[in-house]
């Protein structure tokens, strides 16, 4: 069974939206594809939020509270659990694992980000 973790990413309040993306796609999107054989991970894949109206015409018609929404969306897929317990295991997972929370925390205000693990039930 594939697994995939969301990581919902909220940036750091000294940085604009245009600086958060930048690094976001430049410095650390090139980091998980250079770590991306150790740490077993098959798929990646960065969503930015779009500041339209529809974001809060989606929310009110639902009876959702309407908030400032996220700045973006990290995919990340793997293969199975075990994968990405090996893959962050070891001195080499270990070193992956130091350096990507790092440079996440260089961009991303971790106390207001959320992130999880999901299965996938494709429907459509």
């Amino acid at each position: 069974m594939s697994v995939k973790l969301i990581f919902v990413a909220r940036r750091r309040p000294e940085l604009s939206r245009e600086e958060f993306q930048h690094y976001w796609e430049n410095q650390h999107a090139p980091l998980v594809k250079a770590l991306a054989e150790t740490i077993r991970i098959r798929k990646y894949v960065q969503s930015y939020t779009l500041s339209v109206p529809e974001n809060a015409a989606f929310c009110e018609a639902r009876g959702i509270p309407v908030e400032a929404p996220p700045d973006g969306v990290a995919e990340a897929w793997w293969d199975s659990l075990e994968d990405v317990r090996a893959g962050f295991s070891g001195p080499d997972g270990e070193e992956a694992a130091r350096r990507l929370i790092e440079d996440e925390g260089k961009f991303c205000d971790f106390a207001t980000s959320r992130a999880f693990w999901t299965a996938q039930r494709p429907i459509i």
